[in-house]
């Protein structure tokens, strides 16, 4: 096991408008080498690819029946824009696994 996948949880991204390699990293706290080792990357990312992304840092937390961004975000200190854009999500569903950054952006 490396140091980049220490148990947490691994989920697939929809790349959005906007999103690079680089903005990919700096957002999920993982090596551009990471990103690309990992999906087999010859080529910049587009809008509408997957990518696989391990959460490496911070912590994730499973979304719960009632949830909203706006709770989960007071809950762990940071704005409901970042978790939404952390997470390119811009509403909660039941199950649904967000990461939760250490501060916002």
């Amino acid at each position: 096991m490396d140091k980049y996948n220490n148990g947490m949880e691994k989920f697939f991204y929809r790349v959005v408008k906007g999103d690079s390699i680089a903005a990919l990293s700096s957002r999920f706290n993982l090596p551009q080498t990471v990103i690309i080792k990992d999906n087999n990357l010859s080529r910049e990312i587009t809008e509408g690819d997957v990518v696989f992304i391990r959460a490496a840092a911070g912590k994730t937390y499973r979304v719960q029946p009632f949830d909203t961004l706006e709770r989960v975000a007071e809950r762990f200190n940071v704005s409901a824009e970042t978790l939404a854009k952390i997470n390119g999500v811009d509403y909660l569903f039941y199950g649904l696994t967000l990461i939760i950054p250490e501060s916002d952006l």
